[in-house]
């Protein structure tokens, strides 16, 4: 539980000791709103623009020439006032939203109020992180952590909590891996297949949708830039290819496999 009785975690009971908050309070989101505002502002001076037009070209050129000379600020309007209104719309469901990590699981803030999840709640954790490039430089990197409860419900963490989005994502998947590793470590014990979304697992083969293959005949495993790359032994092609964002737990994905095969 929080020290502090004004946080919107301080109800926050049963997650055991308070690691950190994360909530985005930044000048960005007061700029995303201005920029809306200033989009609205700008539908309605749009529309009079086209109304000169229209009346303008309707004595000069007549009738038949309006269409064609009033679409440009009549669409002009419709663009500013879509994006203005998503701006102003995305802010003020996204202004207050924030989470708190503790030691047992995670609690989320949005305007329908905290929901909290502790780590033997969780189902599946999957990961998205893309570093964004424009003409080769890079412009900034995103993330998305998804978690999924045992009742279906889905959270989703992403870069409206903050710069340390990452540092909190990290810790999100290490205590539902912590948590869940030994259900999955028996149930491989016990000769279950594992699923990790398009891969799977048992104790004598690693599987890709209808495909099987033996631990022995595995070259090695590769994961470069977000890719998982599993090499058949003399094989030129990869057997399997699979986006690190697909696999769901892939903590637990990547310790179950290390203790098969080589992880380069």
């Amino acid at each position: 539980m929080m020290n502090d009785p004004n946080s919107p975690f301080a109800s926050v009971i049963g997650l055991g000791t308070f690691k950190g908050e994360y909530k985005n309070t930044g000048r960005g989101r007061v700029v995303r709103v201005i920029i809306g505002v200033l989009l609205l502002l700008a539908t309605p001076a749009l529309l009079i623009v086209g109304v000169f037009v229209a009346y303008n070209t309707y004595n000069n050129q007549g009738l038949y020439a309006v269409p064609g000379n009033v679409a440009v600020p009549v669409l002009f309007a419709l663009i500013a006032l879509v994006l203005g209104a998503s701006m102003v719309i995305s802010a003020w469901r996204n202004w207050n939203v924030a989470a708190a990590l503790y030691e047992n699981g995670v609690a989320y803030q949005t305007r329908t109020g905290v929901q909290q999840v502790s780590w033997s709640d969780v189902t599946a954790v999957w990961q998205r992180i893309t570093r964004h490039y424009t003409n080769g430089v890079y412009t900034g990197t995103t993330h998305v952590y998804t978690i999924q409860t045992n009742t279906g419900q889905k959270i989703v963490l992403d870069d409206r909590l903050g710069k340390q989005i990452e540092e909190l994502g990290g810790a999100v998947q290490r205590g539902t891996a912590t948590a869940l590793y030994p259900r999955y470590w028996q149930s491989l014990q016990n000769g279950q297949r594992l699923d990790f979304g398009p891969l799977g697992m048992d104790n004598q083969k690693i599987y890709a949708g209808k495909k099987e293959l033996r631990w022995d005949e595995i070259k090695a495993v590769k994961i470069n830039k977000g890719v998982i790359s599993v090499q058949k032994d003399k094989a030129w092609l990869n057997w399997s290819t699979v986006a690190v964002p697909q696999v769901p737990n892939f903590l637990i994905f990547y310790d179950l496999v290390g203790r098969f095969t080589k992880i380069e």
